[in-house]
């Protein structure tokens, strides 16, 4: 079986993409493709997205309603909205959601208390969290090490 380790490779499994930085890779039936473990993956996705830069995308937020497997009625009763404000922000895709900063905040602490609910976590988290970042959506990084399969 051949291996390497890719510099660079874009996962779009998620809805959106995701730059993952130095991969294991693996050659099946003569495709290389990643040799990670996509459960790890996707909780490293998830951290990410509670703490990135800029603002979070509809993609990203059905992502993490979904994988905490919420319905939108559900999620929206959790941050105090209705479904259908739930439905606009996820149907803005790719693009950042037009949702105040306050819900915004609530969803990425949110995503951090269901990952690991430590208290010094979500401490830093909120510290972090006091600016309001810029309005770009920002790219989602992980590195490959760790992940593998």
């Amino acid at each position: 079986m051949e291996t390497k380790t890719q510099k660079s490779f874009v996962d779009t499994g998620f809805g959106f993409p995701v730059h993952l930085v130095n991969v294991p890779m693996v050659k099946v039936r003569g495709i290389w493709t990643p040799s990670i473990d996509y459960n790890k993956l996707t909780r490293a996705v998830l951290r990410v997205i509670a703490y990135k830069a800029g603002r979070l995308t509809g993609a990203e937020v059905r992502f993490a309603r979904q994988h905490f497997g919420l319905t939108l009625q559900q999620f929206g009763k959790r941050l105090g909205v209705s479904h259908v404000a739930v439905m606009k922000w996820e149907k803005s895709s790719r693009q950042v959601t037009a949702m105040n900063w306050a819900t915004e905040k609530d969803i990425r602490l949110f995503i951090l208390l269901k990952l690991t609910p430590s208290s010094s976590q979500m401490l830093s988290l909120y510290s972090a969290l006091e600016e309001v970042p810029s309005q770009k959506a920002g790219k989602i990084e992980v590195t490959g090490e760790g992940l593998a399969a």
